[in-house]
């Protein structure tokens, strides 16, 4: 009896279990209204994510960056925005997936979770595609934002009123070893 319970317990164990992140990043896109983009990439996602068998829909677990980890291609606005987003007082920001739906399409998903950013947790939907291939899981999310919802003044340039804007897109790619 011993010996069917562990073995039971044992087969359990190959149907479910953590990915571990290979490779991952998240990128952001604004714009400063009437003047340039800013687009600040974060190569150090961090991952803890599981998945039952080969049920993509079954994949659960949370995604987070490291908020002043962010840069783009001009160092001083990246100071201002670590600033902007007080990045010391709130250095993490985090996915939490709640549910995945499946569409119509092939490899068409929507992450269903909560966005716990700048001390403000509220749901956020991303459109994905999610592929399974071996023993690797790769998700290619895009979502967007409005910083207004999470307490981010966004800030202006000069006295010359260029802000910038309020709107947010967000991309992230994971690729995962089961």
């Amino acid at each position: 009896m011993k010996t069917f319970s562990l073995l039971l317990l044992l087969s359990f164990s190959l149907f479910a279990g953590n990915l571990e992140l290979k490779e991952g990043f998240v990128a952001a896109h604004t714009e400063v209204l009437g003047d340039s983009t800013i687009d600040p990439l974060n190569h150090s996602l961090h991952a803890n994510l599981n998945i039952s068998g080969d049920d993509i829909t079954s994949i659960t677990g949370e995604l987070s960056v490291e908020l002043s980890l962010f840069m783009s291609d001009n160092s001083d606005r990246d100071e201002n925005m670590h600033e902007t987003t007080e990045a010391e007082k709130f250095p993490l920001a985090s996915y939490t997936i709640t549910g995945i739906h499946k569409a119509k399409e092939t490899n068409a998903y929507t992450l269903n979770g909560m966005l716990d950013f700048h001390g403000v947790k509220k749901e956020l939907d991303f459109d994905a595609e999610i592929l399974l291939q071996e023993d690797t899981v790769t998700i290619s999310a895009v979502s967007k934002i409005l910083l207004s919802d999470y307490n981010v003044e966004a800030p202006c340039l000069l006295v010359f009123a260029l802000c910038v804007e309020d709107n947010v897109d967000i991309f992230a790619k994971a690729v995962l070893l089961r």
